[in-house]
């Protein structure tokens, strides 16, 4: 009971950071009213929790938040994985779309992906602490919240999976 417990306390401590890294990449483009059905990133939202106003204009390649949803999907249910490991300017990770694709295919990667996830992950976090034209300090620092605990999940997945393989 008190693993349980304290799972759960530490799932509630990370959720208002998720939230706000979620709200920030998919609620760009006008929020919610200018999607036709909430996507499964919004379900996860209680209904009370204030929203961000949305961002003035789109810093990644996935454009709004219809494109971005279309890109994780794309990302997790295709076959070819060639972006693994891809290095991207710091402003492509803002929307958060590549780390949510990592967290979903954590457990399907195979540990030369893993690997690559990792370093990519990692090289996209620490290149996020200085200034940059069009991402703001707020969007760069949820930003980097997300890649740590992504970067983490990877490296445990990593760990218990790949012993000696790279």
């Amino acid at each position: 009971m008190h693993v349980c417990a304290h799972g759960l306390r530490n799932a509630l401590r990370v959720m208002p950071v998720s939230i706000g890294i979620i709200l920030a990449g998919c609620a760009i483009g006008g929020g919610q009213a200018s999607l036709p059905t909430p996507s499964f990133l919004d379900k996860l939202m209680p209904a009370s929790a204030p929203k961000p106003p949305p961002e003035p204009e789109k810093r990644s390649d996935c454009g709004t938040a219809a494109q971005c949803r279309i890109a994780l999907k794309t990302m997790v249910d295709g076959r070819d994985r060639a972006w693994v490991g891809e290095k991207l300017p710091p402003d492509a990770y803002t929307d958060g779309t590549r780390l949510f694709a990592y967290r979903a295919l954590r457990k399907r990667l195979n540990c030369r992906e893993l690997s690559m996830a990792v370093d990519e992950v990692h090289a996209a976090s620490s290149s996020l602490k200085g200034p940059m034209p069009g991402v703001t300090p707020e969007q760069a620092s949820r930003t980097r919240a997300l890649s740590t605990e992504v970067e983490g999940e990877l490296a445990r997945e990593k760990t218990a999976r790949c012993r000696g393989r790279a």
